[in-house]
């Protein structure tokens, strides 16, 4: 008899452990699904609030250096493209050049090295005011040379502050359009501003996954982002 209790206390004792791990396992491992559905949602919601920006190589070949040298191309406007235009000397560079736009021309203002000089104009389908708005001398101008169109997605301050504003007003609206069942907020900071978009602080109770992401403005400058998402 003491034998038997005995072996029925082990018995006991391992399928109280056994129950236990496979329990603490299930929890593990509906953390990670969490954690892996909660990442997929914070990309959703941060590639949903980029804009697809075009940027059209345009060369001048220079003999010689000159400063202050009006450029233009034609340009095929549609959408709200013609707004959001403006025009950078190299790639790397965030700065807008003096530009203006007159019916199907766009005309800047550079300087020039001798060889190649290659700019980028850069357009999106923005909602925004007119970025070139300059007064450009339009005699003695030179045509550049147009290259292939590049496309990237891009963070917009313009369309920060749409999506930002959809997001208070229209939340479960803007849910249902990025296909996520997250709750979630957004933190929008960028130099100087902050926006803070999307639901309510969530209950103390509820578990909150964190998604970051950063990037670079169309505009210019840099934008960070912070994702709150919950059950």
């Amino acid at each position: 008899m003491r034998i038997d209790w005995i072996v029925a206390v082990v018995i006991f004792l391992m399928f109280t452990i056994w129950a236990f791990a496979y329990h603490s396992m299930l929890n593990a491992a509906k953390i990670v699904s969490m954690s892996e559905s909660a990442i997929l949602a914070g990309e959703r919601i941060t590639d949903y609030m980029k804009v697809q920006i075009s940027s059209m190589p345009a060369n001048f070949s220079s003999g010689s250096e000159y400063d202050n040298v009006t450029l233009f191309t034609y340009m095929n406007w549609t959408g709200n493209i013609q707004n959001s235009t403006r025009v950078v000397k190299g790639k790397l560079s965030d700065e807008s050049l003096p530009c203006m736009i007159s019916g199907d021309k766009l005309y800047w203002n550079s300087s020039l090295a001798i060889g190649n000089n290659f700019f980028y104009i850069q357009y999106a389908d923005l909602n925004t005011s007119l970025n070139c708005n300059k007064a450009i001398q339009q005699y003695d101008k030179n045509q550049t040379t147009l290259w292939a169109v590049e496309t990237r997605d891009m963070f917009s301050s313009v369309k920060n502050s749409q999506i930002c504003s959809r997001m208070n007003s229209s939340y479960s609206e803007m849910k249902s359009e990025i296909g996520i069942t997250f709750d979630f907020n957004v933190l929008i900071e960028t130099e100087g501003t902050s926006m803070a978009c999307g639901s309510k602080i969530p209950a103390s109770f509820r578990e909150i996954f964190g998604y970051p992401a950063t990037g670079a403005l169309f505009e210019g400058g840099e934008i960070n982002i912070s994702v709150r998402l919950w059950l």
